[in-house]
Order: C-alpha cells, then sequence, then structure tokens
C-alpha cells in the first residue's frame, strides 16, 4: 500500500467522469479521481465501491508506462484512489479506506464472523482472477511442439469437459491450452454459484465487498477477455442475474448523485 500527498500535476491524459459532475458536488464535497488503465477489474471494485457510497469521482485513464510510474512509483500498480490530494493503492486496502472515511452504507457486516466471511470470499475472487489472468497470458506464448499435430483424445476430452460446443476449431496446443483454463474458470464459476445459491448477494442482504470483488471479475470476463467466458457466464444464470442486480444496484445509486 502506497499513500502519499500529491503535488504532482493530475490533469487527466483520458479521463471519464461518474457520478456528479465536478461542478455540481458542493464546496465540502471531496474531489476524487482513480488513476488506472484502461482495463482493470480491481479498478471495477473501486468504482462500484464509490458508487454504491453516492460518492461522485473522475476516472483519469492511460496505458502509458509513464504515467503508471508517476501515479504509482512504488508498486506501479493500478489503480490508485485520490482523495483530496491523498492517495492510496492496493483495491482491497482502498476500499477499508472509503469505508473508514464514508462509513455508510458499510461494505463489511457488522458481525465479526460474516464481515471475515466476505473478506475471505473477496480475497479468493481477487486472487484466482489473476492468477487465471497471468495463466491464460502466458498460455498464449509459443512453447515447443505447439506445432506438432493435435491428438484427437485430446479434443474430445476438453469437448467434455467445458460441456458446449467450441466456438472454434483449435488448429494449435496453445489453442488447447487456453481451453483448459476456460474449463477450469468455469469450474470456478460453478464454486460461485454454490456459494451464492439464491440469495441476492454473497453473505448478506446487501452488497458487500465480496460482491464488489466477484462482480468486478466477472464483468470483465463477460467482455470475453479470455475467449468463451461470456458464453460461460450466460450459461449460468445465477451468476448472470446477480452481474444485472448487481448492476441496477450501481447505476441506481449513480442517477440518483446527479
Amino acid at each position: 500500500m502506497t499513500e502519499s500527498r500529491s503535488s504532482e500535476d493530475t490533469t487527466p491524459v483520458d479521463s471519464r467522469s461518474s457520478g456528479v459532475p465536478r461542478d455540481d458536488r458542493g464546496d465540502d464535497a471531496p474531489v476524487i479521481r482513480i488513476y488506472t488503465q484502461t482495463r482493470n477489474p480491481y479498478t471495477e471494485k473501486v468504482a462500484a465501491a464509490l458508487a454504491l457510497k453516492g460518492l461522485a469521482f473522475e476516472r483519469v485513464v492511460s496505458d502509458e508506462p509513464e504515467d503508471i510510474q508517476r501515479w504509482s512509483p512504488i508498486t506501479r500498480m493500478l489503480p490508485v484512489l485520490e482523495i483530496d490530494g491523498r492517495r492510496k493503492a492496493d483495491s482491497g486496502k482502498i476500499i477499508q479506506w472509503l469505508d473508514e472515511r464514508f462509513p455508510e452504507p458499510p461494505l463489511y457486516s457488522r458481525d465479526v464472523r460474516t464481515a471475515d466471511a466476505q473478506r475471505n470470499l473477496a480475497d479468493w475472487s481477487d486472487s484466482s482472477f489473476l492468477w487465471y489472468w497471468n495463466r491464460w497470458r502466458t498460455a498464449r506464448y509459443p512453447q515447443p511442439g505447439d506445432e506438432a499435430p493435435l491428438d484427437e483424445s485430446i479434443l474430445t476430452r476438453i469437448k467434455g469437459q467445458i460441456g458446449r460446443k467450441l466456438g472454434h476449431s483449435p488448429r494449435t496446443r496453445a489453442d488447447i491450452r487456453e481451453l483448459e483454463i476456460v474449463r477450469e474458470l468455469q469450474d470456478r464459476m460453478d464454486d460461485l454459484v454454490g456459494f451464492l445459491r439464491d440469495r441476492p448477494f454473497f453473505h448478506a442482504d446487501e452488497p458487500s465487498i465480496a460482491d464488489l470483488a466477484v462482480f468486478a471479475m466477472l464483468i470483465i470476463l463477460r467482455e470475453d477477455t479470455i475467449p468463451g467466458c461470456s458464453d460461460a457466464i450466460a450459461e449460468r444464470p445465477t451468476l448472470a442475474a446477480f452481474l444485472d442486480r448487481m448492476s441496477g444496484r450501481i447505476k441506481s445509486v449513480e442517477s440518483t448523485s446527479t
């Protein structure tokens, strides 16, 4: 975690306003910015937390290494949240900071055991997604033997495990590696279905840190950042409904702030 006073020029490279327009915030409203890359699930988690709390914010977006180093000089990891010139990194600790400064609505249960369960699910979601994302990126790099003829028995096994028709015919062993990762991601989605069951949110009647973490990961996957994941979510109505429910809750908070 990093935290510093900002003395830098924070003019956005590319910015998108969210929530209340800056001129309408009022003299006492905090000035909040999220510094992020174009696509970052951890940013979506923080943005969803801000929206649920009815806090106006601005995204400052850049994929340039120089900007990332300037915004996060110690870890070079985003997002970084700035509130009235003070900055923090690490999405989990950012949300704890938000909950301390703006306690309503709370993002952790008042019950200690429930709060621990919420925190554990959020950590599981964050770490699982990062692990599979890194595996998927590695799987796409050429490896020795990739040009060898594909074994039809492997294709049969992958088709059966994924449980749906392949969107394309795999041509290389790299394609097979990617499909195996999608199969494992589907297993994790099934875990989430089992965790959620018929409840509206995880571990509570209102959204918590657990819901923010799961929502952020699934909403990125639904964009098919890893090919095949959008279909996998659609095939699990419990998760698709959860995403729609969270999106509706976040939008409703944002709309009441304008």
